[in-house]
């Protein structure tokens, strides 16, 4: 018999009341035996047996096995194990490199990083004039600018934070940097004259450089505001949302603001304070905080989860583990969020249930997100909310800090119970924004049902909303009272002579299909060439209204550009992306020159593994990938997904790639000193060499049926290879097929063509060869392989470009063509029918071959702009409109679709 469970005694700590309800939560489920549970669980039935023990805390991760193995609800455990968690975590240890919420100060100046590029653009502006204004939002990082970034950079600098009294903490600052003098005599001596402060500088430390910190709180001090601006070095730091007082100060200086951390500095923040004191961070940790904060002013709540994780780390490495132990980001705000509520008064509760509420919008689809609004309500609890990192204070208003603050527990209860009220609230200020657009119209006020609801409302409503419901209920009476008289005529008139005015003016608020098509396609045209959201909304009003070529043609592209695949976090710009064959992971270069694998799944790519340093992706297949370093050796690896990478073997000395067979079978390539792939060469030393890859970590050479081809191409599977080979006296390539097995042997007639062949591409199946000819413009044909026979020309794809063409098939007879910065897709026919050009995209391709992706069933194309960024490429209009319906992404707001159609009626799209 099994022996039974060790009892847990009195359960007089909550670690053993923890246990005891695992224990019960056991028993509710029927008492499975610990060897069941191990099988439900994927836990061995000691661990599990452990977490119901009372001796220890179980990890997360075992909790929630243990929880779902007996069929209960996770979330309401990992809450309970947080709370339990955050009892028993280590205390923090005094060399911990994350400052957490709180700002840095000059003793954080070593794992102060990111911010490089700022730090010298204000000691240059400091150098070359003798103000600059730095603005920034709450939570931006001003005060870490200062005295960790600024302070240690500048020779002789001294930072100074004014408060209620600020001409008594400057003097408090400056009286250790004068000799012979205190802190109330300055003070005295700036007060009588503020002139005094700026020649005291130029006679004892002409190069001492003020750096004033939260300037906004001293704006109304005119002395102090008189005595640092005339100082011969300032810095003056000043919140985003009073940068309309500061301007009307008239004081000119140069001007920074402190934008969002990028992906690559948000990376640098996060790993090198670690680094500094021989720390890593996986790189799941790190992408998941790129992913979650980058481009956003979040980084005290980065930090701060940093500093839970670093509570929970193993050894000197803060693994994911212990990043979901903590719960990160979203944990943080939660807590933070919490505790600040918890300590406020009844009033000031209530008062801040508004505040939230007001910040936040639910959509048509039922999902809440923030928004920015401008709030005319305490500045002193908003300052607070500020100060807790909860909400960012901008020029554009207030807004929650993070989408993490939604998750808030209390807050999210707040939303559902407000779920009507909010939806209600979100039309009201769209209407708002409207009425402010038409000059404030009487007829686009609110009337009738909408009028009611919003008077409903009551506290949720801001002064300005306030004044538009009055002015809708006045205008609203107006025109009851008038009614009664119109009706009066109405029902003497004719009923035709009714009828017919009714007509004619619905006539007059209808625009011509053709004319709305036209304008929404135009708006949709407009809104691409400036990469701004909505253009795929617009393109398909226009092809819903007035189906066309050219509306299909701008679905497509607003439709790609929609759904962009970016690379956020360490690419460069302008990096080199090389795409796996059926698009599933591309290799997309870093900053510091090194290649790095992202796995790519339908609209969203995720960091993997970098190759080893300056290593750079030549080509990439299923399961392998070719390297090449700094020095020109190639490299073989394992790639048998973005995150799981392996170094095989080196290539042969001054070995270079022609081509990867799509399988990763077979490697061809050539061995010589010839610089340029694809064009004739008078190095006679050079030659062609065959592998095959069955063994990877040792290539077995194979023969090679031409010594030295212009160019060279392999099948999907490897097993046939095609040679082009120049004749310069003739002016032929002759192209021929090799079957390689144990030998190589001809696999069908060769192909002469009396031009020279740049470049041969096969498609999947082999049933199509692509030859690009250089003559000198850049012209493709096709040819249907025909069994033991010659291939048969079935398209020419001609150009007046130059630029090599990048060649790829799909699995249904299509081929695309890249040339520069031109995409275009033909539809092949194995008949005597021309071929069909289905698409002709310019601005996109970037000279980088477009890859078909079967379970998409879409082509990845380069995108044209300086940024990685990979444009599902779609053909198939219906399954756009599909996934735009699908998605809830197809419909205008109510906004956008008055500014740009006015009175026309909505034309429903789905």
């Amino acid at each position: 018999m099994p022996r039974g469970e060790r009892p847990l005694g009195p359960e007089d700590t909550a670690l053993l009341r923890f246990a005891g309800d695992l224990r019960r939560l056991r028993d509710q489920a029927g008492k499975p035996s610990y060897r069941e549970l191990a099988r439900r669980a994927n836990y061995s039935p000691t661990a599990l047996s452990d977490a119901a023990g009372g001796r220890k805390l179980p990890s997360l991760a075992l909790t929630l096995a243990f929880v779902r193995a007996c069929e209960a609800d996770p979330a309401a455990w990992t809450r309970r194990w947080r709370e339990l968690a955050a009892e028993h975590t280590q205390p923090l240890h005094p060399n911990t490199p994350y400052p957490g919420i709180a700002p840095f100060t000059e003793d954080d100046a070593k794992r102060y990083f990111g911010r490089e590029c700022l730090v010298e653009q204000v000691v240059e502006s400091v150098r070359a004039k003798p103000l600059t204004v730095v603005f920034g939002a709450s939570g931006s990082g001003r005060t870490s600018l200062l005295r960790a970034g600024l302070h240690p950079a500048l020779d002789d600098a001294v930072v100074i934070t004014p408060g209620q009294d600020p001409i008594g903490d400057l003097a408090a600052a400056l009286a250790g940097v004068f000799e012979n003098t205190t802190a109330d005599r300055l003070a005295e001596e700036f007060r009588e004259d503020p002139e005094h402060l700026r020649l005291r500088i130029r006679q004892h430390r002409p190069g001492l450089v003020l750096l004033v910190d939260d300037f906004e709180k001293a704006l109304d001090a005119e002395d102090f505001v008189a005595a640092v601006t005339r100082c011969p070095h300032v810095v003056l730091s000043v919140r985003a949302d009073h940068e309309q007082r500061w301007r009307e100060k008239r004081i000119s200086g140069t001007e920074v603001v402190i934008e969002p951390m990028s992906a690559d500095q948000l990376r640098r923040a996060i790993t090198e304070p670690a680094a500094k004191i021989g720390a890593t961070v996986e790189t799941a940790v790190i992408a998941r905080l790129v992913a979650d904060a980058a481009n956003q002013h979040a980084l005290p709540l980065v930090q701060q989860a940093l500093v839970e994780t670093w509570r929970r780390k193993r050894g000197m490495t803060l693994s994911l583990a212990g990043f979901e132990e903590s719960g990160g980001i979203e944990h943080v705000a939660a807590r933070a969020a919490e505790t600040f509520f918890t300590s406020l008064g009844e009033d000031d509760q209530r008062a801040a249930r508004q505040i939230f509420l007001r910040l936040v919008s639910v959509q048509r689809n039922g999902i809440a997100q923030r928004r920015a609004r401008r709030l005319d309500i305490d500045t002193h609890l908003l300052d607070l909310l500020a100060k807790a990192r909860l909400v960012t204070l901008t020029e554009d208003g207030v807004e929650l800090t993070h989408d993490a603050v939604l998750r808030w527990p209390r807050l999210a209860g707040w939303i559902d119970e407000e779920r009507e009220n909010l939806r209600t609230h979100q039309q009201l200020v769209t209407a708002i924004e409207l009425w402010e657009a038409s000059d404030r119209d009487p007829l686009a006020l609110y009337r009738g049902p909408r009028l009611r609801k919003a008077k409903e409302l009551g506290e949720f409503l801001t002064v300005g909303e306030r004044q538009f419901v009055d002015r809708s209920i006045k205008r609203e009476t107006r025109r009851s009272t008038a009614l009664i008289a119109v009706v009066a005529v109405l029902l003497a008139l004719v009923p035709g002579t009714v009828v017919y005015a009714l007509a004619n003016e619905r006539k007059i608020t209808e625009m011509n299909d053709r004319m709305l098509g036209g304008k929404a396609l135009s708006q949709s045209e407009a809104l691409l060439e400036q990469r701004r959201p909505y253009a795929d909304k617009y393109a398909l009003v226009g092809y819903e209204v007035s189906p066309s070529a050219e509306a299909e043609k701008v679905l497509r592209l607003a439709s790609a550009v929609a759904r962009g695949i970016p690379f956020t976090g360490t690419p460069k710009d302008d990096a080199e992306v090389v795409v796996a064959p059926r698009g599933e992971m591309a290799a997309v270069t870093d900053e510091d020159g090194t290649d790095r694998m992202w796995s790519i799944d339908e609209d969203k790519a995720v960091p993997g593994k970098k190759f080893a340093d300056r290593h750079r992706v030549v080509k990439l297949a299923e399961r392998r990938a070719v390297t090449k370093d700094f020095t020109g050796q190639e490299h073989l690896w394992a790639v048998n997904d973005a995150g799981d990478i392996t170094y095989l073997t080196a290539l042969p000395s001054r070995f270079r790639t022609l081509d990867l067979s799509p399988d990763g079978s077979r490697l061809v390539g050539k061995v010589g000193d010839a610089v340029e792939v694809g064009l004739p060469t008078p190095d006679e030393s050079e030659h062609a060499e065959l592998y095959d890859l069955s063994d990877p970590r040792n290539p077995r050479k194979l023969p090679m049926p031409v010594r030295d081809p212009e160019t060279v191409a392999l099948s999907q599977d490897g097993r046939e290879l095609a040679t082009g080979l120049w004749d310069p006296v003739t002016g032929t390539t002759t192209i021929e097929f090799w079957s390689i097995g144990g030998t190589v042997e001809s696999a069908g007639p060769p192909l002469p063509q009396h031009v020279y062949v740049r470049g041969i591409t096969y498609s999947g199946d082999g049933r199509w060869l692509a030859v690009e000819h250089s003559s000198p413009e850049s012209i493709v044909e096709v040819w249907q392989r025909v069994p033991s026979g010659t291939p048969v020309l079935r398209a020419r794809l001609d150009t007046a470009l130059r630029a090599g063409a990048r060649v790829t098939f799909s699995d249904d007879g299509r081929v695309a063509v890249v040339r520069d910065n031109i995409f275009e897709v033909h539809q092949l026919y194995p008949n005597d029918r021309a071929a069909d050009r289905l698409v002709y995209v310019v601005g996109h391709g970037n000279s980088t071959r477009a890859v078909y992706r079967p379970q998409n069933r879409d082509f990845l194309v380069r995108s044209g702009g300086q940024d990685p960024e990979l444009l599902p490429y779609d053909l198939d209009t219906g399954s756009i409109i599909k996934r735009m319906c699908e998605k809830d992404g197809a419909r205008l707001t109510d906004s956008e679709w008055v500014k740009s159609f006015g009175e026309v009626a909505r034309v429903e799209v789905c």
